[in-house]
């Protein structure tokens, strides 16, 4: 009967390792697992195709002892395993072990293959439970353990040790090897950092075999401290007050790289005037920094750290006086980026001159700035990573010439750890608008806006409807002037600000330029001002060569009606003299006759006239009037009379003629109506209105109710009488 072989070519997995042994695949492996010690065999049993049972058979103990396990199944990855417990399970030992397959097919068995425990054997991770320095010994731990329990007595163990600062994440190894006689299961590790915390771990492995246990649990430990190192010194020179005195700002820190050694309990700070050690001051501080009051002379401060251990080196810096000069030697600086570092270099006109102090702050609008510094020695270059800097921020970096005990004047400039594009575009405005020509200005973004060192600004204008144009200026100005515009244009100008990273646009503006310019408004005023000039100078001369003609064209003469004769015209010359001037066309009667009113006839008209009555009534005047007007009428008080006049009674005849003419007919609504002033006797106004027998015919009328209207009306004219009247 031919039966299928149940067992693919074989192979040994061992972790990390394959053996190819021929038939069978037999890993074996001295494991610790949680509750259990084993020996596991594995194997690749191949294709399956029916129910399979497998035998491993196995001698221990140097051939004198045989066992076996049984299964039936495989893993999902096609694998089967079998494994021996303690305490069948011995190390140092030889083993033999061989795989018997058997289906409905038949029976097949492995090659026996041979295997020296010691070599496959794994233990469990030792145990540590203290790691400490020891006391005398700097930048040292020791580090103790518990032996695995797996681990062959008579084989020797050898151990790898890594560790790391806790603040890291590198590790460092360590590799030994502890004899199986040793019983002291302790390790120092040299070459630490004083006072520096330190994460240990451990893992062993028998001698000749290819598996290490897994790593133990992490445990902590820190070195010993040591006595303070020496301090760097720095200050911050402030404007003298009013007193005379100096505010001095005193720093201090460790040198660049330094590990940190102790636990600095405090320091102590003494300093006294250059000339006068006598005048010694000390204090005593656990924070910085420190701010002194010194006089306006050069000082000298000296400083030193202590802690439980000791006390570090003196560190003195002098102070200068407020009018020492210091002496300048840097010509030229510049900062650069490098990869991921800010490079800072400079040339000096100093041979001599091999030590300088570099400050470095960010330039805030409103917050005070933190001050960083360092020194730097035998070089002319400085170099910091961009990790320690802010992007976008601006900084300020300045570096002091130190010779000996004297610091220089200090070289500056502004750098940028990393550029970008500006956050917001300058704010612009247009002046002296011109007809072909406009002035630009803009103003400077905030530092915290800008993200980086402006290179250029670029202007863009346009006109309405037309194409646009560019100018690009450098960043140190702040306006321009366009010119070659269109006349009475309307144009849209905006300002863009450029880093090395981009630009940003302002706002946009528009302004429109002008029809004229002041020039030819100017020119124009002139014109127009020298020809009135020239007209004045003329009318002056023609003035003064015919004066009379000048004076009679501008002034001419207006007759004065206070000289008028009008006042003594009386009786048949005054009727006569107006006929007169009626009937001539050719002089003006507007100046001195009323004109015919053209009234409807069934209107009254009411004019007023201020004659003087004195005069005009002295010939209808009897003797009993001038009785009745001593009596009545006292001084020289003159009153308003109101007549009426009809269509037929024209306004151009006189007032005597109204009084004296046949032709009135008696009319009730066309009487004559004097109106005397109140109190006058009845017999006054019969003699004023009935002294000729031909006003008989017109007599009074009936009173009739007034007519308010034609009281106020313009028509209305009003004589005056005088009171001595009747």
């Amino acid at each position: 009967m031919t039966a299928k072989h149940p067992l693919s070519p074989a192979f040994v997995c061992l972790p990390g390792d394959d053996v190819d042994l021929g038939t069978v695949a037999v890993p074996f492996t001295l494991q610790i697992q949680p509750g259990r010690k084993n020996l596991t065999c594995t194997w690749s049993p191949g294709e399956e195709t029916s129910y399979t049972q497998y035998t491993v058979r196995r001698t221990y103990s140097y051939g004198q002892k045989h066992d076996n396990c049984t299964t039936n199944s495989s893993t999902s990855e096609n694998r089967a395993a079998c494994s021996f417990f303690l305490p069948r399970i011995t190390n140092p030992d030889n083993c033999t072990i061989e795989v018997e397959a058997q289906n409905a097919d038949g029976v097949i068995t492995s090659d026996m293959t041979y295997w020296h425990l010691e070599g496959i054997a794994k233990t469990e991770p030792p145990e540590i439970f203290s790691v400490k320095p020891v006391w005398g010994i700097k930048r040292m731990i020791q580090i103790e353990w518990i032996k695995p329990e797996l681990a062959p007595v008579s084989s020797n163990l050898k151990y790898t040790l890594h560790f790391r600062t806790v603040n890291s994440t590198s590790w460092m190894e360590v590799n030994f090897t502890k004899n199986r006689r040793d019983t002291d299961q302790t390790h120092n590790l040299t070459g630490l950092q004083a006072f520096t915390e330190y994460v240990i771990a451990l893992r062993c492995a028998v001698d000749g075999s290819k598996f290490w246990s897994d790593w133990s649990q992490e445990k902590m430990g820190m070195t010993e401290e040591e006595a303070p190192c020496g301090l760097e010194l720095w200050r911050v020179l402030k404007p003298a007050e009013a007193d005379g005195r100096r505010p001095v700002q005193l720093l201090w820190k460790k040198p660049r790289g330094a590990p940190v050694l102790e636990k600095t309990l405090g320091y102590n700070i003494w300093y006294f005037p250059e000339n006068n050690t006598n005048l010694t001051e000390t204090i005593n501080t656990t924070n910085q920094p420190l701010e002194l009051h010194l006089g306006g002379e050069s000082y000298w401060v000296s400083m030193i750290s202590y802690n439980s251990l000791g006390k570090s080196p003196v560190a003195t810096l002098r102070i200068p006086a407020i009018q020492e000069k210091s002496f300048r030697c840097i010509e030229v600086m510049q900062a650069c980026l490098a990869e991921d570092r800010l490079v800072v270099k400079w040339q000096s006109c100093a041979l001599d001159v091999n030590t300088w102090m570099v400050e470095w702050f960010p330039d805030m609008d409103s917050e005070p700035p933190t001050l960083s510094w360092e020194p730097v020695s035998q070089a002319k270059n400085w170099t910091i990573h961009q990790d320690k800097l802010k992007p976008f921020w601006c900084y300020n970096i300045s570096v002091y010439p130190m010779l000996h005990d004297k610091v220089g004047e200090p070289y500056s400039i502004q750098a940028y750890a990393k550029e970008g594009v500006p956050s917001e575009g300058p704010e612009t405005k247009v002046e002296n608008i011109g007809v072909k020509t406009v002035t630009i200005m803009w103003k400077e973004i905030p530092k915290r806006q800008r993200k980086g060192i402006i290179c250029n600004y670029t202007i863009f204008y346009q006109a309405e409807g037309g194409k646009g144009f560019s100018k690009t200026v450098n960043s140190s100005i702040l306006q321009y002037s366009l010119e070659a515009l269109q006349r009475k244009t309307s144009y849209t100008v905006q300002v863009m600000a450029s880093t090395s990273a981009g630009g940003t646009n302002g706002t946009s503006i528009n302004f429109k330029t002008l029809s004229f310019s002041v020039f030819e408004i100017i020119l124009i005023t002139t014109l127009i001002a020298g020809g009135l000039l020239l007209l004045i100078i003329l009318t002056a001369a023609y003035g003064l060569k015919k004066p009379n003609k000048l004076a009679h064209l501008c002034w001419p003469s207006v007759p004065n009606p206070a000289e008028s004769s009008i006042a003594t015209w009386r009786g048949d010359d005054f009727k006569a003299k107006l006929n007169l001037k009626e009937s001539d066309d050719s002089v003006n009667t507007e100046n001195r006759i009323l004109k015919p009113c053209s009234t409807p006839s069934d209107k009254l008209v009411i004019d007023k006239l201020v004659v003087n009555f004195g005069t005009f009534l002295q010939d209808i005047s009897t003797d009993k009037a001038k009785t009745s007007q001593e009596n009545n009428l006292g001084g020289e008080k003159n009153e308003y009379v109101t007549y009426l006049v009809t269509p037929d009674c024209p306004l151009g005849k006189s007032f005597e003629e109204l009084l004296v003419s046949p032709e009135t007919p008696p009319r009730k609504s066309q009487c004559l109506c004097l109106r005397m002033p109140e109190g006058s006797c009845p017999e006054a106004k019969e003699q004023l209105l009935f002294s000729d027998q031909s006003l008989a015919p017109c007599h009074l009328c009936e009173e009739e109710a007034p007519n308010p209207y034609l009281k106020n009306s313009m028509t209305t004219r009003e004589f005056l009488v005088s009171k001595k009247l009747q």
